[in-house]
């Protein structure tokens, strides 16, 4: 079963419930005890969780990739800087090629460039993946805008943002990984009357 929380229906019931209880609480002073009614008991274990997410170190990445809804659509500087940590964010436990990432980040993509997004065999960094998966690693991306003036506005709906992208691995094992990487992605970006 499913559970969803939903503010304004959790503040009702339990304002309701306490004047219950404040009700009911009224009237049994007056009331007089009874010895054959049994205490109500607190549930034995209380569950805190999420009963429709797994745990985080299931989840791609850690539950730490950025995804195409954390861009501001509107916005050139959010959108390169999303679709640049996307490409570089691989889990080394369900990604075979650094390709899976460019297909998660399809949402971002012109319908023509996605078209090109196609997952090959083989991982052309297979070498340097190999240490972060033999650990059940992800990658930490990070983006900064690219020293220079290579960012620029070529028309009222495309513009071009070069950024250093740097990444490190994060081994779910917690073994100490030294390898990463950096890479300068020129991205251009198209944004149309949707934000997009």
């Amino acid at each position: 079963m499913t559970r969803r929380s939903h503010p304004h229906v959790t503040t009702a019931l339990t304002t309701a419930t306490i004047a219950c209880l404040l009700a009911l609480t009224g009237c049994a002073a007056d009331a007089p005890a009874s010895e054959d009614v049994a205490p109500i008991s607190a549930p034995p274990e209380v569950y805190e969780g999420s009963y429709t997410s797994l745990p985080a170190e299931e989840v791609l990445g850690g539950n730490t990739f950025t995804s195409p809804e954390d861009a501001d659509r509107s916005d050139v500087d959010s959108t390169a800087r999303v679709a640049a940590l996307m490409l570089h964010s691989w889990d080394t436990t369900v990604d075979h090629t650094e390709t899976a990432a460019a297909v998660r980040a399809i949402p971002l993509m012109s319908e023509e460039w996605a078209a090109n997004q196609v997952e090959p065999e083989r991982n052309a960094s297979n070498g340097e993946w190999l240490e972060p998966a033999e650990h059940g690693a992800y990658s930490v991306p990070r983006a900064v805008p690219a020293i220079g003036d290579a960012a620029q506005d070529v028309a009222p709906d495309k513009a071009i943002r070069v950024l250093d992208v740097t990444w490190r691995w994060v081994a779910r094992d917690k073994t100490p990984l030294t390898s990463g990487g950096h890479r300068t992605r020129d991205m251009t970006a198209s944004i149309t009357g949707e934000g997009k």
